[in-house]
């Protein structure tokens, strides 16, 4: 198996766990497994090719954060390395992404700040 492109912060990993275990009581083992395998394949393929993709910041604002459109979610993300991402969020298309980011902002910092010095 190929290395991950992506690291995640506790966040993301809170909140996917979160989206998991809601994804399997409404949907079932199957098509849960099949969404979040499209989620790990965005966000190798974000990591590969994030300057490709244009900022949206009327979502993000200055930020420096990215998103990208997966199904029902959002990816949010900043670039680490040409070819390495941090998945900061995993946010559910049609929530307020402005009041969130900003809301979490302080948090969202902390955790990239550990990240990067690693």
């Amino acid at each position: 198996m190929a290395a991950l492109s992506y690291v995640l912060t506790p966040t993301a990993r809170r909140h996917l766990r979160e989206a998991k275990t809601w994804s399997l009581a409404r949907w079932g083992a199957k098509l849960t497994e099949q969404y979040f395998h499209d989620l790990h394949k965005a966000a190798q393929h974000i990591a590969e090719q994030h300057q490709l993709y244009a900022e949206r910041k009327s979502l993000t604002g200055e930020s420096g954060l990215g998103l990208f459109p997966v199904r029902e979610h959002y990816i949010v993300y900043e670039p680490l390395t040409p070819k390495k991402i941090v998945i900061v969020d995993f946010i559910r298309q049609g929530r307020d992404i402005p009041a969130l980011l900003s809301r979490y902002a302080p948090m969202f910092r902390r955790e990239l700040e550990k990240i990067r010095k690693k």
